[in-house]
C-alpha cells in the first residue's frame, strides 16, 4: 500500500513537471508521513549517508574533465582522424559520425554530450554533402549511446558506488560491447548508404592518417591512462579523476585555449551538473530505501520465480522492463531509480553482477533512443533543425539492430566478460 501510494504520487508529481529528483524525494518524504512508523530524523541521515562515497567524489572529476577537453578543440581533431579511418567506405559521414562517438566516449561518457559535441560539427557537414537530415540525426543519435558504454562512464561510476561492484572493471566490460555495436550500426549505415544519400570519398593516404592522428592523440590518450592506470593499481578510478582532470588542464593551456575565465565556467558548469546527479542519488536513497524497507525485490523475485525458472527469461523480462523504463525516465534517473530494485533478484537468480550491470546499462540507454520520449533524438532534430516525426522511419531500422545487439550481449556473457578475464580483472 505505501509503495503504490508512493509510485502513485512520483507519477503525479512527474506529470505536474516537478523535477524527477524532487519527484522522487517529495513522493518518498509524503508516505514516510502519512505512514508516522519512521522519525523523520532518518530522512537526512538516509540523504546525505547515501553521498558519502569515496567513488562518487569521480563524477565532477570525470564532467570537468570532458569540458575541458572538448573545448580545447579536440571534437574537431577527432571528427578528421575519424574521416582518414573510415570517410573512404560506403557511408562516408554516417561512419565516420560512428567512429567518431566512439572516439568521443573515452571523453565525454555521456550520450547527450556526444550528441551535443559530435552533433554540432557532423550534422552540418552531412548536411551539406546531401545527406538526408533525418537519417543523419538518427545516426547520431544512435551512435551517441555509445559514450556510456565505452569507458570512462559516469553511468558505470553511478552503478559501481550504488552496489559496491569494481568500477575499473565494470570500465573494462563495457568496452568490447560497445565496439561490437558500433560495428554492427556501421554495417547498417554500410547497407543504407544509397537510401542514407551518402556520396563516396577518397581513401586517405597514410600521411594523411599521420597527420590528423598527432592532432587526435591527445584525445586517444586519455581514456587509456584512465582505463589502464585503473587496471595496473596505480590509481582507483576516483584518482583517475584527477589525472584526468589534470590532463585536461594541461592540454588546453598547451593549446591556448583556457584562460582562468574559462576555466572557472567550465569547472562552474561542472559543478551544477554534478551537483544535480548528486541530488538525484540522494533521493533515490529515500526512495530505493522504502522500497526496500517493504519488501518489493523480494516480491518482485518470487512472482518472477513463479512465472519461470529459466535465468534466461527473467533477464529477458528485466531488460523489457528497462527499455520501458528508459523511454520515459532520463538514464541517469532511470538507473538510480532502478538498481536498487533488480540488484537482488539479479543475486537470486545467479546473474553475473558485471555482466548484469552491462545489460541494464544498454537497456536503459536503448529506451532513451525509443518513442515518445527519445531525448537524444529531440536534441539532434533541435541542432538539425528536422522534425522530430520524420525521424521515426530511418530510427527503426537502428533500434532493430541495437536491439538484436543487446540480445547478442545478453545471452553470449563473453562478449562482456571476456576481456576482463584476459586481463584479470576478477583475480
Amino acid at each position: 500500500m505505501i509503495v503504490a501510494l508512493m509510485f502513485g504520487l512520483f507519477t503525479a508529481f512527474l506529470a505536474l513537471g516537478v523535477p524527477i529528483a524532487f519527484a522522487m524525494g517529495l513522493s518518498a518524504v509524503t508516505v514516510l508521513i502519512i505512514d508516522g512508523g519512521v522519525p523523520l530524523l532518518v530522512l537526512p541521515q538516509r540523504f546525505f549517508s547515501s553521498l558519502d562515497s569515496f567513488p562518487l567524489l569521480a563524477i565532477p572529476l570525470y564532467i570537468f574533465a570532458g569540458n575541458l577537453m572538448n573545448y580545447g578543440g579536440i571534437t574537431s581533431a577527432i571528427v578528421g582522424f575519424s574521416r582518414s579511418l573510415v570517410g573512404h567506405v560506403r557511408g562516408g559521414l554516417g561512419q565516420v559520425n560512428i567512429m567518431t562517438s566512439v572516439l568521443f566516449s573515452g571523453i565525454s561518457g555521456s550520450a547527450s554530450a556526444d550528441v551535443a559535441a559530435v552533433g554540432g560539427m557532423m550534422l552540418p557537414a552531412m548536411k551539406k554533402e546531401g545527406y538526408k537530415p533525418e537519417w543523419s540525426v538518427v545516426i547520431t543519435a544512435a551512435s551517441a549511446i555509445l559514450g556510456p558504454i565505452i569507458p570512462p562512464s559516469l553511468l558505470m561510476v553511478i552503478y559501481g558506488a550504488m552496489t559496491g561492484l569494481s568500477i575499473g572493471t565494470l570500465f573494462l566490460a563495457g568496452i568490447v560491447p560497445g565496439l561490437f555495436l558500433a560495428v554492427i550500426m556501421m554495417g547498417l549505415v554500410y547497407l543504407k548508404a544509397d537510401e542514407i544519400g551518402a556520396p563516396r570519398h577518397s581513401r586517405a593516404s597514410l600521411g594523411e592518417i599521420g597527420k590528423v592522428f598527432l592532432k587526435a592523440a591527445p584525445a586517444l590518450v586519455m581514456p587509456v591512462i584512465i582505463v589502464g592506470g585503473i587496471q595496473t593499481g596505480l590509481f582507483t578510478p576516483t584518482e583517475a579523476g584527477i589525472v584526468a582532470v589534470a590532463y585536461g588542464l594541461g592540454f588546453g593551456l598547451l593549446t591556448h585555449r583556457l584562460n582562468v575565465r574559462r576555466t572557472y565556467r567550465f569547472a562552474l558548469q561542472s559543478a551544477v551538473t554534478s551537483s544535480s546527479i548528486l541530488i538525484i542519488l540522494g533521493s533515490a536513497a529515500l526512495f530505493s530505501w522504502i522500497i526496500a524497507r517493504e519488501g518489493v525485490p523480494a516480491t518482485l523475485a518470487a512472482w518472477l520465480a513463479s512465472v519461470t525458472s529459466e535465468p534466461a527469461i527473467v533477464l529477458l523480462l528485466i531488460v523489457l522492463a528497462l527499455i520501458l523504463v528508459g523511454m520515459f525516465v532520463e538514464t541517469i534517473s532511470a538507473l538510480i531509480l532502478m538498481v536498487p530494485i533488480l540488484t537482488p533478484i539479479a543475486q537470486m537468480f545467479g546473474f553475473d553482477m558485471i555482466h548484469f550491470s552491462v545489460v541494464v546499462i544498454i537497456a536503459l540507454l536503448l529506451g532513451s533512443l525509443t518513442p515518445p520520449v527519445a531525448l537524444i533524438i529531440l536534441l539532434g532534430c533541435k541542432i538539425a533543425e528536422v522534425d522530430y516525426m520524420k525521424t521515426m522511419r530511418p530510427l527503426f531500422p537502428f533500434f532493430m539492430v541495437l536491439v538484436v545487439g543487446l540480445l547478442c550481449i545478453m545471452y553470449v556473457p563473453l562478449i562482456t566478460l571476456g576481456l576482463p578475464e584476459l586481463l584479470g580483472a576478477f583475480d
